[in-house]
């Protein structure tokens, strides 16, 4: 394998709320954000009535930019772009605080149409799903950007739908509603979605943790978390209440005091874009505009950025990236048949294949602690691309592959079925043996083989490798034969 080469780059976000500067490792299909700063300037706030952009916002953000241009200087990182969105491009002293901005920044700045912003929103969402199918919505300051990805993808829109163009203060729920869906009513995109809603933006990531804090849901992880019409109405109820009961409104702010006057905007227009589309579920995106604006610079990669993902967190080198591989292709005929666990054989191999490229992934930590810390990394990890379940499923594998009965904290149990469970302690089990049996060497693993017949689980090797069959590799092939209900024999051929 070709190990894909490491780019850094960055990209500058000035939006209608919040001016923002991130800075990726990128490595073919993987983008991991390492340093990630906003300032709440608020360009926004006010424009609708004045039409011009907030003064002590254009200071704030002139600050900000100035810093963020020191940041990188001393980076000596010169691979950055800088876009404006909604606020900028429809203010009347947008081109005027452009022109500030790009002195300020010493970059030019590129301030996007609507119709860009929703079609790099949408190549951000693409980029961190595995085959997504449905709309994206990327709900700013300012305005609401739709686009139908997946095999029936077309135009993008713009609508000013953001919460500094619905409300400048008090919050009237009846009339808002009104508003929203009047303004929905004129939507192309929207009178054509089908699939899953992917939401980007920050009130709707705010949404989504008010529904885990009211879940007591345990995988505090934002990317790929899905909610279904129910769960936003239920979260909903508490954001409307919130403008009124003192409980309510302490309970949004214990989850983001910042967002929490806007949430009861955000949870009206989630309720409405699935009321009036035949979208079924929202799932939740950490990327969107940004990411996209990356990908569309550096190119598209062919590559799975599962996979990358993986590669990248766990900074992986080529000879561990060669053992992941031949530990799959070693694993995979022990794994006993099974009915689709994320849908399709495919799919299911992909994550198995996940798992795999996990397993050397704990190796510098202290063997005590080795199997949790290994499991935690797994599940927590920044890698995109995967379903909670797929994750939770890739973690417990690698706990198990470092500690034989592996426990997983009890909070965890839930994210998976028992047939999941199952998978994973096989892929754990299969992949200890693999690594004891080969020393962690993708060369070595590749000259044995793991077969299943009506009744065994057979380890075959070569004649010139039997010294290589130690007390500990038989004791594992029987742990691994056994969890696939077969019993172990090791054929010198």
């Amino acid at each position: 394998m070709t190990l894909p080469k490491t780019e850094r780059a960055a990209i500058i976000d000035i939006g209608s709320n919040s001016v923002r500067l991130v800075i990726y490792n990128v490595l073919g299909a993987s983008i991991l954000p390492t340093f990630n700063e906003k300032v709440m300037a608020g360009l926004g706030a006010g424009l609708m009535t004045t039409g011009q952009l907030s003064p002590s916002g254009v200071e704030a953000a002139l600050k900000a930019l100035g810093r963020y241009r020191a940041i990188l200087k001393a980076l000596n990182l010169k691979s950055f772009t800088a876009v404006a969105t909604a606020a900028v491009r429809s203010a009347d002293n947008g081109a005027e605080f452009i022109s500030q901005a790009s002195n300020a920044l010493g970059r030019k700045i590129l301030v996007l149409s609507g119709e860009d912003e929703a079609r790099l929103s949408a190549v951000g969402v693409e980029a961190s799903f595995h085959e997504p199918h449905g709309m994206i919505g990327d709900l700013g300051g300012s305005s609401l950007e739709f686009k139908q990805i997946g095999p029936k993808a077309g135009g993008g829109e713009s609508l000013m739908l953001g919460p500094l163009s619905l409300v400048n203060g008090d919050i009237d729920l009846k009339s808002l509603r009104k508003t929203i869906r009047t303004e929905l009513k004129t939507s192309a995109v929207l009178a054509k979605a089908e699939g899953r809603f992917y939401a980007v933006g920050g009130a709707w990531r705010t949404l989504a943790k008010l529904n885990m804090h009211l879940e007591g849901y345990s995988l505090q992880v934002l990317q790929g978390y899905q909610m279904t019409k129910a769960q936003i109405d239920r979260a909903a109820k508490v954001c409307f209440d919130s403008l009124t009961n003192s409980t309510a409104r302490l309970t949004l702010e214990a989850v983001d005091k910042k967002r929490a006057r806007h949430l009861p905007i955000a949870a009206i227009l989630a309720q409405e874009v699935l009321e009036m589309s035949e979208l079924d579920g929202m799932t939740i995106s950490s990327s969107g505009l940004r990411e996209g604006v990356l990908r569309n610079e550096l190119g598209a990669s062919d590559n799975d950025p599962l996979l990358d993902g993986a590669i990248a967190f766990a900074r992986l080198d080529r000879n561990q990236i060669l053992f992941g591989e031949a530990l799959h292709d070693f694993i995979a005929p022990a794994l006993a048949p099974e009915p689709d666990l994320f849908g399709s054989p495919a799919a299911d191999q992909r994550i198995e294949r996940a798992a795999c490229m996990m397993s050397d992934s704990a190796g510098r930590f202290h063997p005590d602690h080795r199997a949790i810390m290994a499991y935690d990394q797994a599940l927590r990890a920044p890698y995109t691309a995967v379903a909670h379940r797929e994750r939770a499923l890739i973690a417990y594998a690698v706990g198990c592959r470092y500690q034989k009965d592996f426990k997983r904290p009890d909070e965890y149990t839930t994210l998976t079925t028992p047939e999941q469970d199952e998978r994973a302690r096989q892929i754990g089990s299969a992949m200890r043996l693999g690594a004891v049996f080969s020393g962690r060497s993708g060369p070595i693993l590749k000259r044995a083989q793991l077969v299943r017949t009506a009744e065994t689980l057979q380890l075959r090797v070569s004649r010139s490798d039997s010294a290589m069959v130690s007390d500990t590799v038989e004791r594992r092939l029987s742990q691994t034969a056994s969890q696939v209900r077969l019993k172990s024999e090791v054929v010198i051929r």
